[in-house]
């Protein structure tokens, strides 16, 4: 997150959570709650409370938990069991009730209309990978997810597989954590590593493992095949 140059900013702390058991309780049926429905929704549970829905809502009810309701007469009984409360209804008043009492109970708020305490950002996945950029200008965040989106390629989805393989062998492989840190920063630089997944993803394995066994490095550089480098002569 990229910081102003006012003394009144307040820096956000990045964290990725387990949202899988974690309650979004969205207030509001329009587009923005859609909106907000359609992210929070591929990461865990979600109610929508409101007395109207937006089609798309309706359509996938199935995603999320649709709540029919006045939210004028009554809405802190919702806001039991959330993790994340989001006042997206249409009245400015109504949604700084809704923050005031889930701010009042302990309940993280994001907020439609100006900078809240739980920011979302723009989101990169691709594979294993998982980027989230914020900054506050919405111009300068989807410039720098555009051009991280154009350096993200298959050999980095390659890369981030070949490691979470490779994480256990080293673990037994090599019992200091320093170690380990040294032997993939050694995949990492590694070139030849690089160019092999763009051919044989089994072949750039064997390349990358060869860091945490020596023989086996000394192996591959004398050009002998992959099949032999477990042998024990």
């Amino acid at each position: 997150m990229v910081a102003p140059d006012d003394c009144s900013y307040r820096p956000f702390l990045p964290l990725f959570l387990d949202m899988s058991q974690r309650l979004v309780v969205i207030f509001g049926g329009g587009k923005v709650a859609e909106r907000k429905a359609l992210l929070f929704s591929d990461y865990g549970p979600v109610q929508v409370v409101s007395q109207s829905f937006t089609p798309k809502l309706l359509a996938s009810k199935d995603r999320w938990e649709l709540t029919e309701c006045d939210l004028t007469a009554d809405f802190k009984r919702y806001l039991q069991g959330a993790f994340i409360a989001i006042p997206a209804t249409s009245n400015s008043q109504l949604n700084r009730w809704i923050e005031e009492e889930a701010i009042r109970v302990g309940i993280l708020v994001n907020r439609v209309e100006g900078r809240g305490e739980v920011v979302v950002p723009s989101i990169i996945r691709k594979g294993q990978i998982s980027i989230a950029i914020s900054t506050e200008s919405p111009g300068l965040t989807r410039y720098l997810r555009l051009r991280l989106e154009e350096e993200l390629t298959e050999d980095y989805q390659g890369m981030a597989k070949l490691l979470g393989r490779l994480r256990p062998e080293l673990k037994e492989l090599i019992p200091e954590q320093e170690d380990r840190a040294r032997a993939i920063r050694s995949i990492l630089e590694d070139k030849e590593v690089w160019r092999l997944l763009g051919h044989s993803y089994e072949k750039a394995y064997m390349r990358a493992r060869s860091h945490a066994c020596q023989d086996e490095r000394d192996s591959l550089d004398a050009g002998d095949s992959p099949h032999r480098l477990h042998r024990r002569d």
